[in-house]
């Protein structure tokens, strides 16, 4: 074999031996680049298409996810594809075209989370429900910010325990999908049965802060000294209707 024939060989045994690496790159070997907050007990498959058994997030087990991303996509610095994740506390699917930084889009996110501290230790140790998700669109910016989004949030069979239980209701969020990227979203909130009638606004800020604010009234006279505990005190306008707020971070 000619010296010219045999270096245009090794040259192509190591393109495809590249590609081939690239292509099938396991995902095990990319375990210590994880988040500090994610950890799997066990990761198989490739970073394109694989999966993680054991998904610990914040120490707390989630369930085990599996992920499908387009390859030609991710080498230019894009996430594109599907994940999922099926646990115990926590089921979820959606669609995603993000920078590498988390930037961009979701979609067709469809997922529970059962409020049981038991099964996911970061909820909160005296409250009980089930978190339900059908978001045709959820727009990201830069540190997790939301940008924008569409369809709806579920919150049902929501529950105080302790030394005084209470039902709290169900509710609904609604948001439209028409915000602008640089102004806050807002979304619309209602009950969907239970001891109160909400009517109220969810607003989220670019920075990070969420706002809501809206009418409540009790159905029951239970109902309403509870109210009139929320609101310090304030008295009903014509209708019956008591103002709340409150916010926070997210």
């Amino acid at each position: 074999m000619k010296r010219g024939t045999l270096l245009l060989t090794v040259i192509a045994g190591i393109a495809v031996f590249l590609v081939v690496l690239v292509l099938y790159l396991p995902a095990a070997w990319f375990a210590g680049a994880l988040p500090a907050h994610l950890r799997c007990n066990e990761l198989g498959g490739s970073v394109w298409r694989g999966e993680c058994n054991g998904l610990n997030y914040q120490g707390s087990p989630v369930g085990d996810a599996t992920w499908d991303l387009a390859v030609g996509r991710a080498l230019a610095g894009r996430l594109v594809g599907d994940i999922a994740v099926r646990g115990n506390a926590l089921n979820l699917n959606a669609s995603l075209d993000t920078s590498l930084g988390g930037a961009g889009e979701l979609r067709d996110i469809k997922g529970t989370l059962l409020m049981d501290p038991a099964l996911l230790p970061v909820l909160p140790a005296q409250q009980r429900g089930t978190l339900s998700t059908d978001l045709r669109r959820l727009v990201l910016g830069e540190g997790g910010a939301v940008k924008d989004v569409e369809g709806t949030i579920e919150l049902r069979d929501f529950r105080q325990l302790g030394s005084q239980p209470m039902d709290l209701g169900s509710y609904q969020v609604t948001f439209a999908g028409v915000g602008d990227a640089n102004s806050a979203v807002t979304g619309k909130v209602r009950d969907l049965g239970g001891p109160f009638i909400v009517d109220a606004t969810l607003t989220l800020d670019p920075a990070r802060s969420y706002v809501v604010q809206g009418y409540i009234t009790g159905r029951s006279a239970a109902a309403e000294r509870t109210v009139r505990e929320l609101t310090l005190g304030a008295m009903p306008d014509a209708s019956g209707r008591s103002t709340f707020s409150f916010e926070g971070t997210y």
